[in-house]
């Protein structure tokens, strides 16, 4: 017969426990019917220490946790569900190819350059980006528009985004009470792999210069520019002006990421700006030294004979 250690009070455990305290794993007794399962070696209940739930558990004994009722493992899944943080609209498999798809919209935007737009995500939601938009040129030149660009849930499987300026731009396409533009107008149907974010802010950049009467979200704006072009000019003039008004004003925002500016402090911006001028002057010196960009070759510009370069000139001093 097997020798069994004393108990202890660890190793003691009732049948309404749900919990279990795991032991060994010689033997295993469920508690909902009251029966120990034994190893093929351990048939009788004498020589193994086997007994029923009942009578408590002795050492080399593993207790299954009683099978939760309906309204019990409910409850635990809304727990679970209330306590992960997911996008609106998204989880799971789709959060992640959402998240994966706006970086890559992001680096595809990087890429364009586009003049005078600065945009960054918002530090609240990846579905909002805060944006800010020069003009140097043209009706509106010495313009700054701070702008939103609302990304859609179910993107890119979805209606086009949506771009609110901070205040009602005078402008055909621009709503007059809301500040939103109408985007529609050159996106009807948002086409998946066609259509990209960088190509909405190109847009917004581009209303500005090609101004078209036709779209009449503003009616005054669109009636002044086709037939009477001075007032629409003290219009514009007067929108410029609100533009730098606004600039400086406090913005009151949780988002970490909202574009605000300052006035200009020598003791701050000074050294930023000779850092930049800094930075700009070595990426061009770079760009004079081929070998640096491109890396050193054995091979003669002109040729596809290896080692026919001279040895001297592509040394690594």
């Amino acid at each position: 017969s097997s020798e069994h250690l004393p108990h202890t009070s660890s190793e003691v455990q009732t049948a309404d426990t749900k919990t279990p305290h795991i032991i060994k794993d010689t033997t295993t007794t469920h508690p909902e019917t009251s029966q120990t399962l034994c190893s093929s070696d351990q048939a009788k209940p004498e020589a193994s220490g086997c007994s029923t739930v009942g009578h408590g558990l002795r050492e080399g004994r593993k207790v299954l946790p009683p099978i939760p009722d309906p309204a019990t493992e409910a409850e635990m899944t809304a727990s679970l569900h209330s306590n992960t943080k997911v996008l609106p609209g998204g989880s799971g498999e789709g959060q992640i190819k959402l998240e994966y798809t706006l970086m890559n919209e992001y680096n595809m935007l990087h890429k364009q350059k586009l003049p005078g737009i600065y945009v960054i995500p918002s530090a609240l939601s990846p579905l909002i980006w805060n944006g800010v938009l020069f003009l140097r040129q043209g009706l509106y030149q010495d313009a700054v528009f701070r702008f939103n660009l609302n990304i859609p849930e179910a993107y890119p499987n979805a209606d086009c985004p949506r771009v609110f300026f901070e205040f009602p731009v005078f402008h055909p396409a621009v709503n007059p009470k809301t500040g939103e533009l109408d985007v529609k107008r050159e996106f009807k149907k948002w086409r998946r792999g066609t259509n990209f974010l960088w190509q909405v802010l190109m847009y917004v950049r581009r209303v500005f210069f090609k101004i078209d009467p036709k779209c009449s979200w503003n009616e005054e704006a669109a009636e002044l520019y086709e037939h009477n072009m001075e007032e629409y000019r003290k219009k514009v003039e007067t929108t410029v002006r609100s533009s730098k008004d606004v600039l400086y004003n406090p913005i009151e925002s949780k988002d970490s990421h909202m574009i605000r500016f300052s006035p200009w402090e020598p003791s701050i911006h000074d050294e930023a700006k000779t850092d930049m001028l800094t930075r700009k002057k070595n990426r061009s010196d770079l760009e004079l030294e081929p070998h640096k960009r491109n890396g050193l070759s054995w091979v003669s510009p002109g040729t596809t004979q290896i080692f026919s370069s001279d040895e001297s000139t592509s040394s690594l001093s």
